[in-house]
């Protein structure tokens, strides 16, 4: 008796989404005691590669790769962060260490070691603490590193008074807000669903009001002209245009800003150009085909409803973790010393650093305040020293990223290149991307991919030979 064919996203998105694979779980964390949920995704005797998420921190974001990583072989490790999905929420001043506790003792539970790191947005954060405090839990630890690959990583703000700072448009934001956004979020949300009903709706009278006015203009116009009133020919008619009503007479952008709303939900992961799908009400329009098949709306809806349906406070906390609004320092001075921590501990590890020296240097780190920005701004700094297997860092930026603007961008390249030898920085620039939409386009998460396999091919033919 032949079983049937797994589901898809075309032709059952929801029993697709259902699948074990997009709802693992990890009863009890053994460094945390607390529980974690994560998808393992792509091909399942891929290439391994560690997802780590952007401040939405739902595995959800990551569903959409699952088709195009089996394409490409990789297998696709995506955690839910503490307070997202059915992982444990920690205190917001411990979320990267408890965070990447938990990706370690997924990667354990698997038992894999990934010799790839992939990492959006705020995900940078859990990627450079991992490859300092965690390299065991990669293939070759620090010998070499892992790859690392970061398509619009996020970029702590400098302060204000720095000749490099940038603008951020959300920094007015209160931290209050940002903190329950979990709950703010999905109302707003289900407040612009019922906007844009009430907006269909009134759109919909306004017609028939018209439909009603033209008749009766129009018997009235007859009428006037059989009477043969001498005012008649001189009458001129109101002013009304053939062309439907929502685009004479309605504000500009109106109706799309509803819709625009809902597809920033989960627009990292889309196919370009994807819609969503406004929900009809009963009765309204005819029987609803969905973008993915004959669902009640498309793949990026439901996924959307699953994110809104699970736990999201975590994502409060990631948003005050990137705006420097929490208890311990993750503003810019946190990366200048991780990036100078991961080149002692690769010199370390490949003997280019005495153990004194990289104790010292580690120590020195952790209290660099106002010096920091200081060797900043001389371009003082950095390491000399190279190793023989330094860690390949490669970045894709978009041109048009409001959250990260150029100037950010120039600046972390310049950042990451005082280390080049130990940390050697590959930049990809994409002029037309944006902060989300690499995750979904070719010249950026395939771009990645085919980075992934075609190092994985080389790395397989030089062991055989």
């Amino acid at each position: 008796m032949s079983s049937s064919p797994e589901p898809t996203a075309l032709t059952d998105p929801v029993s697709y989404l259902c699948l074990s694979k997009f709802n693992r779980r990890l009863r009890r964390c053994p460094r945390t005691n607390l529980p974690v949920t994560f998808s393992d995704i792509g091909d399942s005797v891929g290439i391994p590669l560690l997802y780590l998420l952007p401040s939405g921190c739902s595995r959800w974001i990551g569903a959409s790769l699952d088709p195009l990583a089996a394409k490409f072989g990789v297998r696709m490790i995506i955690i839910d962060r503490p307070g997202c999905g059915g992982t444990g929420q920690v205190p917001l001043g411990e979320r990267i260490e408890r965070s990447c506790e938990m990706a370690v003792s997924v990667l354990e539970s698997l038992m894999i070691k990934p010799a790839h790191i992939l990492a959006s947005s705020a995900g940078i954060y859990y990627a450079l603490y991992l490859l300092i405090h965690h390299p065991s839990a990669f293939r070759t630890s620090l010998k070499p590193p892992p790859r690392l690959y970061l398509i619009a990583p996020w970029v702590p703000m400098l302060p204000m008074d720095h000749p490099e700072s940038w603008p951020f448009k959300w920094d007015w934001i209160p931290t209050p807000f940002i903190a329950i956004q979990h709950i703010t979020i999905p109302h707003l949300l289900k407040a612009a669903e019922q906007a844009q009903k009430a907006y269909d709706r009134g759109l919909k009278a306004i017609d028939t009001s018209r439909s009603f006015v033209m008749k009766m203009y129009k018997s009235f116009a007859e009428a006037s002209s059989s009477a043969s009133y001498p005012s008649a020919q001189a009458t001129t008619a109101p002013s009304m245009s053939s062309a439907p009503y929502e685009q004479t007479s309605v504000k500009p952008g109106m109706k799309e800003s509803v819709l625009e709303i809902l597809n920033n939900t989960m627009g990292v992961g889309m196919e370009e150009d994807t819609q969503v799908q406004v929900p009809q009400s009963e009765g309204e329009g005819d029987k609803q085909e969905g973008y993915w098949g004959s669902t009640p709306c498309c793949v990026t809806c439901l996924v959307s409803g699953y994110m809104q349906a699970e736990n999201g406070q975590g994502i409060g906390q990631e948003h005050l973790v990137c705006l420097n609004r929490g208890p311990r320092d993750t503003g810019a001075v946190w990366l200048q010393t991780a990036l100078s921590d991961l080149a002692a501990t690769i010199q370390f590890a490949q003997g280019s650093l005495s153990p004194a020296s990289s104790a010292e240097k580690l120590a020195s780190n952790s209290l660099q305040t106002d010096q920091a920005n200081e060797a900043d701004e001389s371009g003082a700094g950095g390491h000399v020293n190279g190793v023989k297997d330094p860690l390949e860092m490669h970045v894709w930026w978009g041109w048009m990223d409001d959250m990260v603007v150029r100037k950010g961008q120039l600046y972390f390249n310049q950042l990451v290149g005082r280390y080049s030898g130990v940390i050697d920085l590959f930049v990809h620039d994409v002029p037309d991307g944006d902060h989300s939409d690499l995750m979904s386009r070719p010249e950026g998460i395939y771009h990645c991919f085919e980075l992934i396999r075609s190092e994985e091919d080389s790395t397989t033919s030089s062991r055989e030979l």
